[in-house]
């Protein structure tokens, strides 16, 4: 073999490894970026592929403790084979924040303008024969929030206060960080359960395969 001929096929081949090597290297380089994992329920939370499984972790249903998620304005239900308290959701009104009166939350006596979790709720609580008791259970209370449509979105949200006010038609009021995450208005119906733990972080959940 003429060393022309020789130099040609070397080079043709040298040429192939040094594609595959660039291809190998690329697709190396770009796994820890792309690897495929679980969805997880909530940030730092267990990890599924179902909202069916994540929802059920989610949801300590409408009963707890002898407690109830209020009855007023709302209707029992079920969703996903889990029960959840159906009712209209409120915007949670805050004053102006160039306001320098400090407006504290009835359970958990926060000024919302300057609290750190914007993830939080009221509702129109009963408190049973024991007023003091039934309160101290409500306070940071955790429940999961859910809107249903062609998509299902939950959050975990926080008891904060009482309400919404009596003269509204709604039976949760919902923070705006609340609202925008299950994607939805003020007026649309959202499904509302306690959470299961107490422990969980408040945000959106993300439920994985619908």
């Amino acid at each position: 073999m003429n060393q022309p001929v020789y130099f040609r096929r070397f080079r043709k081949l040298n040429h192939r490894y040094w594609m595959s090597g660039l291809l190998v290297g690329t697709f190396i380089g770009f796994t820890p970026a792309c690897k495929f994992t679980g969805p997880e329920g909530v940030a730092g939370g267990p990890q599924s592929l179902y909202a069916n499984d994540v929802l059920s972790s989610h949801n300590g249903g409408i009963e707890k403790s002898g407690f109830k998620i209020p009855e007023s304005l709302s209707v029992p239900g079920e969703y996903r084979n889990l029960k959840w308290m159906f009712t209209r959701a409120q915007a949670y009104s805050l004053p102006p924040i160039n306001n320098n009166q400090i407006n504290l939350t009835s359970l958990t006596l926060e000024d919302l303008n300057r609290t750190q979790d914007p993830y939080y709720c009221a509702m129109r609580w009963d408190y049973g024969t024991r007023p003091e008791q039934g309160m101290k259970f409500f306070a940071g209370r955790k429940l999961i929030v859910i809107a249903h449509g062609q998509v299902t979105r939950a959050v975990v949200v926080r008891v904060v206060d009482w309400g919404p006010a009596v003269t509204s038609d709604g039976g949760i009021a919902l923070s705006q960080s609340t609202l925008a995450a299950l994607g939805i208005a003020p007026g649309n119906t959202v499904g509302v359960a306690f959470e299961n733990s107490d422990s969980e972080r408040t945000g959106p959940v993300v439920l994985g395969v619908q």
